[in-house]
């Protein structure tokens, strides 16, 4: 197996357009593993570690963009991720051990696909896109559309993730991460849930409820956002639509637990997450108050 370690992102797509089974190693977290274990293959390994133009949290264009290369360990730490989507610097900050947050990559754990992975669901629920880019030209993805099935994506061959962006909430917006798994920290979610409110006047003028690791992809509830919008935000409510959030998702069964128990966790974790999402809506960056 041959190593490249490019210096610059140019030189990383020339090397996967010219290299045959070549793979993109970032962070390595997840590909190093599967490699050891033969649950993938490559003849070259092209290190993008050093590429400085996939590094970098700010705004750009009027949106939150995060550099492919920017570890777990970074977003959870980083205030003004903290100050537009504190949901994505809970799923950060709570993801694996403390030793994988500092090696991982978010481009990393977007582009393995795996179902239980903590970072999508918090970033769809933020209306998220990916960047990708290739010697062709670059092209922007929702989030939402990038997964085609457990570790499959629309990154075609020769593309790399180049940056994640989300817009900032627009005002009386509160969004949260639950997360249940079976120990505190190290451990693959048994179910996620992210969810999104904003408060007009009172009601629920948009909804986005996100499930994680209890379908083939991220999972966005669409029937249970359309059962919360444009209502009074009560308990009775947020109990209605946990249970449509459980009727929503599709898990299997497995070491983690069944598919019956993963459900009724899904409820619990929904209602949850409505809850603290109505609790912060009042907490936005325009310094405005909702109705929570």
């Amino acid at each position: 197996m041959a190593f490249y370690a490019p210096q610059t992102l140019a030189e990383a797509l020339r090397l996967l357009d010219e290299l045959e089974n070549a793979r993109i190693l970032a962070g390595g977290t997840d590909l190093l593993v599967e490699l050891r274990e033969s649950r993938a293959e490559a003849r070259n390994l092209i290190s993008i570690q050093d590429l400085d133009e996939l590094k970098g949290i700010g705004k750009k264009d009027g949106r939150l963009e995060i550099g492919a290369l920017a570890t777990p360990r970074e977003i959870a730490s980083n205030s003004l991720i903290n100050r537009y989507n504190p949901a994505l610097t809970q799923a950060a900050g709570g993801m694996a051990s403390s030793h994988i947050r500092s090696m991982a990559t978010i481009g990393g754990n977007i582009v393995s696909a795996v179902p239980s992975a903590d970072l999508p669901p918090a970033l769809m629920a933020a209306e998220a896109a990916v960047r990708l880019v290739s010697s062709a030209g670059i092209r922007e993805v929702s989030l939402s559309g990038f997964f085609t099935g457990p570790r499959s994506t629309v990154c075609g061959k020769g593309e790399i993730l180049a940056a994640v962006m989300f817009p900032p909430p627009p005002p009386g917006t509160g969004i949260s991460w639950e997360k249940f798994s079976l120990r505190e920290s190290n451990a693959l979610a048994v179910a996620a849930v992210a969810a999104r409110l904003t408060i007009q006047k009172g009601k629920i003028a948009r909804a986005a409820v996100v499930l994680g690791a209890v379908a083939p992809t991220p999972l966005t509830a669409v029937k249970t956002a359309e059962f919360l919008s444009g209502q009074k935000p009560t308990a009775d409510l947020f109990a209605g639509a946990a249970v449509l959030a459980g009727e929503e998702c599709r898990p299997i069964s497995d070491i983690r637990g069944s598919a019956w128990f993963r459900k009724e966790i899904v409820q619990v974790l929904t209602r949850r997450a409505l809850i603290v999402a109505l609790a912060r809506s009042g907490e936005n960056p325009s310094g405005k108050r909702g109705a929570a």
